[in-house]
């Protein structure tokens, strides 16, 4: 008996110290989404707990790529650290866990939050809540189709090297597409397909890309030299392959689908899309309508 009160006593105490000394978090709100964790993880990274722009309140503090972010969340006096976790449980569903720890009275809430819902569990749930439903809302605003095997066609083309954000890239192409356009009307060069972009680097962390924005044109020994305009041919890659249909400044949701197929189906890829529009932002109409083919290369062409 006196080996069983030990244990006991040992197990409780082991408790305690963990659940007030060593545990980071005072409390966690779990759901499930359909989306996939890439895109899950970007809606997280640009959250902002729905105040603008100019009003930051949410700072990340560390991240782990469509896995785990840590970040801080300030209201009004109060400052909360959040620890994101994302869990993919099936093909159709991803576990999002939310631990929240009240910075400055991280103690009084380990005492209060077992038996009651005080004010800190009520916003904790409140705020992962709106986040959710942010999230499904959003969704209604773009449509990507299932992934297959394809082939990006080779094509040569005429480039402009263009920096920015991911969710930037459409209004910088837009106001650089004049630069190439110019030079292909002054030179009454033939197009010979849709205008697309190649990702040649892509920092996740910081949230930069570096693309080709390229015009497909016929192949000639010769072009006019320029200091802006580029000329390249496009090897044939074995791909993944998805469509998208939406806004193409979030045309980079199909990135994410992809990804999630490569990893699920153990595809080796290079994460650098190619993404191939078939509309022009400037006839404006219903962002759904729209249409890009979006490819990432297959590093093993065996696969």
């Amino acid at each position: 008996m006196g080996k069983i009160k030990f244990l006991i006593v040992f197990v409780l105490l082991g408790s305690l110290i963990w659940y007030f000394a060593i545990k980071d978090y005072n409390y966690r709100v779990t759901f499930k989404t359909p989306q996939v964790p890439g895109i899950v993880y970007d809606h997280i990274i640009k959250w902002n707990n729905g105040e603008g722009v100019n009003n930051k309140v949410v700072t990340v503090l560390n991240q782990s790529p469509f896995f785990e972010i840590e970040q801080e969340l300030i209201v009004g006096d109060s400052i909360f650290k959040i620890r994101w976790t994302l869990e993919k449980e099936n093909d159709s569903t991803t576990l999002v866990i939310a631990k929240f720890k009240d910075v400055k009275h991280s103690f009084m809430q380990n005492l209060q939050v077992p038996f009651y819902k005080n004010a800190f569990v009520k916003r904790s749930i409140s705020t992962v809540k709106k986040f959710g439903e942010n999230l499904l809302q959003n969704a209604k605003n773009y449509k990507v189709s299932e992934v297959t095997k394809d082939k990006i066609p080779s094509q040569y083309c005429a480039f402009i090297s263009l920096e920015s954000k991911p969710q930037d890239k459409a209004s910088t192409m837009v106001k650089n597409i004049y630069i190439v356009m110019n030079y292909i009307k002054d030179n009454n060069i033939k197009l010979t397909g849709n205008p697309f972009l190649e990702i040649t680097e892509w920092d996740v962390v910081k949230d930069i890309i570096k693309f080709n924005f390229c015009f497909p044109i016929e192949e000639r020994g010769q072009y006019p030299t320029t200091n802006d305009v580029k000329f390249k041919k496009i090897k044939e890659k074995f791909a993944l392959k998805t469509s998208f249909n939406g806004n193409y400044k979030i045309s980079d949701r199909a990135w994410y689908v992809i990804m999630d197929y490569a990893q699920t189906k153990k595809i080796d890829i290079d994460k650098l899309p190619v993404e191939v529009f078939f509309n022009d932002p400037h006839d404006g109409g219903n962002d759904l309508e729209w249409k890009a083919e979006v490819y990432m290369p297959i590093k093993n062409k065996a696969q």
